[in-house]
């Protein structure tokens, strides 16, 4: 009991001086956690080298607009409505530079489906864009080749006048083939008279 006595007074001190030591270890780092929280040093040395790991790696809000959960809801949203199609190409066309490489491959390959010849002008607008990515490119360039002549040809004539476009050194092999001419000089004339 004496010792038990004589403990109780100095227990105080000596576990102030107890909490002090693991708080040398989190001074260096967490000097913050400790001085709000004097009775956990020992809690936050675990609980504060996970926090900031976790706030460090969750504070992306960017990178929660490109989950393919947000931009996929949307397209599905669009597609799924009872709208007009010509309505749903217009908002797919407005969703298409807010999306993500990969929503704006999927977003293409919807539009080269619903877009007809006829209202095939902003396809071929954005098949001329060579700062588009390569695989939305490549569809839209593959879309073109299933167009008629009349369309398929000029826009292909226009991509290959822009060096900085990717489908352009497959552009002037499609024309050459097309035209017989492999002198790009003289493919405006040629179309015309193979479009006649």
């Amino acid at each position: 009991l004496i010792g038990l006595g004589g403990s109780r007074g100095r227990p105080e001190e000596k576990p102030v001086t107890h909490v002090q030591p693991p708080a040398e270890p989190t001074t260096s780092s967490q000097p913050e956690v400790t001085a709000p929280r004097p009775p956990a040093p020992v809690q936050p040395a675990f609980n504060t080298n996970p926090a900031p790991a976790i706030a460090s790696t969750p504070p992306t809000p960017a990178a929660t607009t490109n989950d393919p959960s947000v931009w996929e809801d949307k397209v599905d949203n669009i597609l799924g409505s009872d709208i007009e199609d010509t309505n749903k190409v217009q908002q797919l066309f407005a969703l298409f530079p807010t999306l993500p490489e990969e929503g704006q491959v999927e977003v293409a390959q919807h539009l080269s489906n619903l877009v007809g010849d006829e209202d095939y002008a902003p396809l071929g607008a954005m098949l001329k864009n060579s700062k588009l990515p390569q695989d939305v490119l490549d569809l839209l360039m593959n879309d073109a080749l299933n167009r008629p002549n009349s369309i398929k040809l000029p826009i292909l004539l226009e991509v290959s006048r822009d060096p900085q476009n990717p489908e352009a050194a497959d552009a002037k092999d499609l024309l050459e083939l097309y035209l017989d001419e492999e002198d790009p000089a003289k493919w405006p004339e040629k179309l015309q008279q193979f479009l006649k």
